[in-house]
């Protein structure tokens, strides 16, 4: 069983949801599901680590029902010990009825780890477990946990209404990567600025944090893990593509296009030069991975056809950025010191930050709204672009956020200059875009402002100032 207690950081929320499950009374019966490398097994490790003596953890394989079944009973007498009778056991219906006859006194977890693989190499896996359910589990003292990292087999599984298991779950949990906060954690020989580039590098997946050694630079962290032939980040975006995708040709063409400005779908179709169906739909494959975003701007509906897309995971963005063009030089034929100096510029590296940095502010931004610390609750909340009637030109606001009579308009600056009054000008001019009476102002600065700017809003409470320690502040 994997899992060390003393490494384990964060998923406090997680935690609290399996614990009440786990406290109940009644059969319950969570869907676990998230991106790969997310720390979903991680997480349910530490959880069967806690309850160890009423946890059967079992990870699934792609090998037959017969396998399968013998190293779930093999768990399941590490737990319940009743000995050799239960190796005879050869299919899940075995399983079921042997649980059947067993007087369950004492709370019993099963944990089917990568569960999507026994439904995908027999495909009335679902309905013999649907019958478990139904006339057994229910009227056991057992939580059962699904968990896996295909999305499109459990969502046909769990929300297809003429599925076995439609309406079986009790609860469910996607597990998302962590924030730039909650990957502060991992870092707490860094300054809040170098832990700020990490989580812009690295995104908020544990093992990769996990990776940088906070004892050493971001520079010899990249070299070391990202740049090195032998750094477990060198390859990773390929084997992730491999693992979750065919053709994956095609869809690194699409997010190579978006990487390179293509943020439409009609410029991401002219730079792929593919059928738009097949686009499409691929595009949406990589959206329910993870791997990039699709955003409207801020209020609008979502059918709108003002649709702009961007690579939403941070290590994705960094390896299209920096080192895919180049992988092949990177393999022998370059010094990935040499390579850093080259290529990763303060310069470049500060660019590729600031365009992380944005959504950053909106994590912080969406944190302070959810608990209350901001005057107003808003009720949309994300990127604005559009024409600027006052103005007559074509506007983008950074960071919006509206109800019906508030408006937050906010800039984002990740420069090593201070927010200067041109830049004040033009945030102030974006507000003539926006329609609510009352509007205020968020400056997000790295370096904070300059003289000029703190004299014109000194005083003014309808202006405020976020530099980097501000983020991690509370």
């Amino acid at each position: 069983m994997a899992g060390n207690l003393e490494s384990f950081i964060g998923r406090k929320k997680e935690l609290e949801l399996l614990e009440s499950l786990y406290g109940s009374s009644k059969f319950e019966m969570l869907i676990l599901h998230g991106r790969r490398r997310v720390g979903k097994s991680f997480l349910l490790s530490h959880f069967a680590n806690l309850h160890r003596e009423h946890v059967v953890y079992f990870t699934a394989d792609k090998s037959s029902e017969k396998s399968n079944v013998s190293a779930f009973c093999e768990e399941l007498d590490n737990v319940l010990g009743v000995g050799d009778f239960i190796a005879s056991l050869e299919t899940w219906s075995d399983v079921y009825s042997f649980l059947k006859s067993y007087d369950i006194r004492d709370r019993l977890v099963i944990i089917m780890d990568e569960f999507t693989y026994l439904y995908n190499s027999n495909p009335s896996f679902d309905s013999g477990l649907q019958n478990a359910i139904d006339k057994i589990f229910r009227q056991k003292n057992v939580f059962l946990i699904l968990c896996g990292s295909e999305v499109s087999v459990i969502e046909e599984i769990f929300d297809n209404s003429s599925k076995p298991l439609y309406g079986r779950k009790t609860a469910e949990l996607k597990l998302l990567p962590f924030t730039y906060k909650e990957a502060r954690e991992f870092f707490p020989n860094y300054s809040d600025e170098d832990a700020l580039k990490a989580y812009s590098i690295l995104g908020g997946i544990p093992l990769y944090l996990r990776l940088f050694d906070d004892s050493l630079s971001i520079k010899e962290n990249v070299i070391r893990n990202c740049l090195s032939s032998t750094g477990y980040l060198f390859n990773e975006i390929e084997t992730l593509l491999r693992m979750e995708l065919k053709e994956t040709h095609f869809y690194k063409s699409i997010m190579l296009a978006i990487n390179a400005g293509a943020s439409t779908f009609s410029s991401i179709r002219d730079k792929v030069g593919e059928d738009p169906a097949k686009i499409a739909k691929y595009i949406n494959v990589l959206i329910n991975l993870g791997f990039i975003r699709k955003e409207v701007p801020c209020g609008e509906k979502e059918r709108t056809r003002n649709v702009l897309y961007s690579i939403s995971d941070n290590y994705f963005a960094f390896y299209f950025a920096f080192i895919f063009k180049h992988h092949n030089m990177l393999d022998g034929l370059i010094s990935p010191r040499l390579y850093y100096e080259r290529e990763l510029t303060a310069e470049k590296l500060n660019a590729y930050i600031g365009h992380r940095f944005e959504a950053i502010c909106t994590t912080y931004l969406k944190e302070r709204f959810y608990n209350g610390k901001m005057p107003f609750f808003a009720e949309n909340l994300g990127r604005w672009w559009g024409n600027n009637p006052a103005l007559k030109r074509q506007e983008e606001i950074d960071i919006l956020a509206t109800d019906d009579e508030n408006a937050l308009v906010c800039e984002c600056k990740y420069t090593e200059d201070p927010f200067d009054e041109r830049q004040l000008k033009d945030l102030q001019d974006s507000s003539h875009c926006i329609h609510q009476q009352k509007v205020s102002f968020m400056i997000f600065s790295r370096s904070g402002i300059s003289f000029g700017v703190r004299k014109a809003i000194e005083g003014d409470s309808s202006y405020h100032v976020v530099g980097i320690g501000d983020l991690y502040a509370d």
